[in-house]
């Protein structure tokens, strides 16, 4: 038996060693958190990775950047998802692809149109930004987010629904988001969205974002990493979170 099948075997045969802590912080339809517990596309899809694997999973509920922290600098999470993929994160866990991103910058329809170049964005001096912490969409998003802060045109919120109110109250000129995101998020709110109410534009410089789940190196024992990371992968593949979307 060659060795790739033979780590297929055991694998197959592998249990996690401990429950495999998720934290969950409310992202639309993507991850939703009520009374009755945690759901959306990507729990549900962790759930059903977790049973081919034979897992338990916890799902702690906590603020978007509390769920960042937990996984990248505290060491109290193993798995993130959903999560963009950028260099820092790959230092200290392993990245699964997922699907592809694209963000966009949002205004309001009746604001002057955004700039159409990155560069471009980051000279606009008078446009201010609401953004969520801990949010991350690709190496490109977290060079301009650091110039933001530097010229202090940046307000970090805990959720998305935040992000929709401050566009509305004109306190903000955009954020940047997967346009999905937002409407998703907003249509678990009293104030959903209104057709046409915001403008959704693609900027040159903000390319597509890796989007998937990161497995924290820095808890996870390596067998539970493989386990977990295989099943992932071949998830993946059958393209079963897709069709989730």
């Amino acid at each position: 038996m060659s060795a790739a099948l033979a780590m297929g075997a055991s694998l197959s045969h592998a249990v996690c060693s401990r429950a495999i802590i998720v934290p969950a912080a409310p992202t639309g339809f993507n991850v939703k958190v009520t009374d009755d517990g945690v759901s959306g596309v990507y729990p549900d899809w962790l759930r059903e990775v977790s049973r081919k694997a034979g897992c338990q999973l916890q799902f702690p509920v906590v603020p978007r950047a509390r769920a960042d922290s937990m996984t990248f600098v505290s060491q109290q999470a193993d798995v993130l998802t959903p999560a963009s993929q950028n260099q820092e994160r790959d230092q200290k866990a392993q990245f699964v692809h997922l699907v592809n991103l694209t963000p966009s910058v949002i205004t309001l329809s009746n604001a002057p149109s955004p700039p159409k170049d990155l560069r471009l964005l980051t000279e606009r001096s008078k446009l201010r930004a609401a953004l969520v912490r801990g949010y991350s969409w690709g190496d490109e998003y977290d060079a301009l987010v650091q110039k933001l802060i530097d010229s202090n045109r940046v307000d970090f919120v805990n959720d998305l629904a935040t992000v929709g109110r401050m566009l509305r109250a004109g306190r903000v000129d955009f954020t940047i988001l997967p346009p999905t995101l937002l409407y998703s998020a907003l249509q678990a709110t009293p104030d959903a969205l209104t057709g046409g109410e915001f403008r959704f534009s693609t900027v040159v410089g903000l390319p597509k974002s890796r989007v998937g789940a990161y497995l924290s190196r820095q808890t996870l024992s390596q067998a539970d990493l493989d386990l977990l990371s295989s099943t992932m992968i071949k998830s993946a593949r059958d393209g079963s979170l897709r069709a989730d979307f």
